[in-house]
């Protein structure tokens, strides 16, 4: 999987949550890694860019410490791209 696929699945992940919960919630790179099985180093790579470009919002550290979540922004690009909404991040309370 390539960079361009990783951010992909990122944000669809991100849209998902968004979906179910709106902008409150917030996801550790943990989180991301055990749902989306990708590898850590990548994962904080395009996590890091995706927030660098506004897509994502961190809290917290550089290189994939903190937490994320999905910015206005992010979810209109998901939308002009057609991602579909993954639903697995959020957990059920």
């Amino acid at each position: 999987m390539n960079d361009a696929e990783i951010r992909d699945q990122i944000l669809a992940a991100f849209y998902g949550v968004w979906k179910e919960r709106g902008f409150e919630v917030w996801v550790t790179l943990n989180e991301l890694q055990q749902t989306l099985a990708i590898d850590r180093i990548a994962l904080a790579r395009n996590l890091d860019l995706l927030a660098q470009i506004g897509l994502l919002e961190r809290q917290g550290g550089m290189g994939g410490r903190g937490l994320y979540r999905i910015t206005a922004q992010g979810v209109l690009e998901c939308e002009r791209k057609g991602l579909k909404p993954e639903p697995s991040l959020v957990r059920k309370e």
